[in-house]
């Protein structure tokens, strides 16, 4: 397992001053990190991780849901150091490519649901989803439909914190003080069906969701409308997934009113959620992008990654020159640990055993005896667990109880997250264990019952 380098009391007092003075953390409490310090990890190894005091820890989010293949493998680190010892980097702009960056895009090509998929990389989701938002305005600029300009997205969606990406995040916070933002988004509420936005339940549904994608469309008008933009299962907003039908009737709306579809797949793709692409839970839907980051790499290097439809690039190539791009387009480092990873997944069978975990998952903590317990929903290792103060009226507490569970767990030894409207994040590393499973579910009772006294 290799042998952790060891921090002594001072160092880690140093090392917390440090970075209290000098780090500006993303989506972090500021004032818990001036007040008590960061939580320092040193060190993982598979589903688990060390802090710098030698703490252990079971990753059940697998970081920001990308550790696919799980921490510090060896294979992975070969590969990375075999691609620095024969090239480190080298831009793709100005016709130029590079050995990896071309044999991953032809991998993902052939793995994506998408005809003729063409590929662009990008260094994360946020730059993924600004890469497609502007593409879609670029098409219908060239289709002589300059009017369509306008991106759908939905209530609870996390599509990114770019300036372009952050418009399509609908969630508390994201957009506080950061106006004006950038025209030409609009929004639906979300296929929520615990806690239904239209009141029905599994009886009374009438995919009352989808349709307000048309009725949006209709209210907009149509030649305005450029692209509907969706996680197929909503992420950080909830672990949210839509009824069977939702997205074959998104894909009709969307076809019908001259629409295009963009599935944001940045957390769900790569066997996350049992499958190797999340739509395709929802049998025939074909997306026309596809927007990747996190398991593409298992988050070693930074990648993230565009699909798109033939006929889009061949208006696309209308023009002699598409101006977009990053530096780090096509990195040759992170396409090649992109390559070896995937490589991993598919030899390891590990789109399999998100499925099989992940079921094992859901079915040991809705066995836990907690009245709390709302709701546990997920597909494959990406899993929701709802908490309520009522579970017959759905009343919540207030303030929220899951912020004092992740506390409580983190001190037992598990990492865990609180999302909105009360939800836990569970994602582990795809290459979970039933016993590791069974740990992670035991200390999560633990740390319920604990909140609940630490509530009073």
């Amino acid at each position: 397992m290799g042998t952790q380098k060891e921090f002594s009391p001072a160092q880690i007092q140093a090392l917390k001053k440090a970075d209290q003075d000098c780090y500006l953390h993303p989506t972090s409490s500021l004032w818990i990190l001036q007040e008590k310090g960061a939580k320092i990890i040193a060190k993982g190894k598979g589903c688990k991780v060390w802090d710098v005091k030698g703490k252990e820890y079971y990753d059940g989010t697998a970081a920001l849901w990308y550790s696919s293949v799980g921490h510090c493998r060896p294979d992975l680190a070969q590969a990375a150091k075999e691609q620095l010892d024969q090239l480190e980097s080298y831009h793709s702009f100005n016709e130029f490519a590079n050995v990896p960056a071309i044999q991953l895009a032809q991998k993902v090509s052939q793995m994506v649901p998408i005809k003729n998929a063409k590929i662009f990389f990008t260094s994360s989701g946020s730059e993924s989803n600004d890469t497609i938002f502007k593409m879609v305005r670029f098409y219908w600029y060239l289709k002589e439909q300059d009017s369509k300009d306008i991106i759908i997205t939905r209530n609870r969606a996390y599509h990114g914190v770019s300036c372009g990406a952050v418009c399509a995040t609908r969630l508390p916070g994201f957009h506080e003080g950061f106006e004006p933002l950038l025209p030409g988004f609009d929004n639906i509420e979300p296929p929520y069906c615990y806690q239904c936005p239209w009141g029905k339940d599994v009886d009374s549904c009438s995919l009352e969701c989808a349709t307000a994608l048309e009725e949006k469309i209709i209210a907009l008008g149509k030649d305005k409308v450029a692209a509907f933009v969706a996680e197929p299962i909503i992420g950080t907003g909830g672990v949210i997934i839509p009824s069977p039908g939702y997205f074959e009737k998104i894909r009709q709306i969307c076809t019908d009113n001259n629409v295009l579809f963009i599935a944001d797949e940045v957390i769900n793709a790569f066997g996350r959620t049992g499958k190797m692409f999340g739509i395709e839970h929802w049998e025939g839907v074909i997306p026309d992008i596809m927007t990747m980051a996190k398991g593409i790499t298992s988050g070693y290097v930074q990648l993230g990654a565009v699909a798109l439809s033939g006929e889009i690039f061949d208006t696309l190539k209308q023009r002699e020159r598409f101006y977009h791009g990053f530096t780090y387009s096509g990195h040759p480092l992170a396409c090649a640990v992109g390559l070896k990873n995937l490589e991993i997944i598919e030899n390891e069978t590990l789109v399999d055993n998100a499925k099989n975990m992940g079921k094992l998952l859901k079915e040991k903590i809705q066995a836990l005896d907690f009245d709390v317990i709302g709701d546990v929903r997920g597909k494959g290792l990406m899993v929701g667990v709802e908490l309520v103060k009522n579970k017959e009226t759905k009343e919540k507490y207030d303030p929220p109880l899951a912020p004092l569970v992740v506390e409580a767990a983190y001190e037992l030894g598990l990492i865990t997250r609180p999302l909105i409207g009360d939800t836990l994040q569970f994602s582990p590393p795809m290459v979970i264990s039933e016993p590791e499973i069974n740990d992670m579910v035991k200390i999560l009772g633990e740390a319920i019952s604990q909140a609940l006294k630490n509530r009073g």
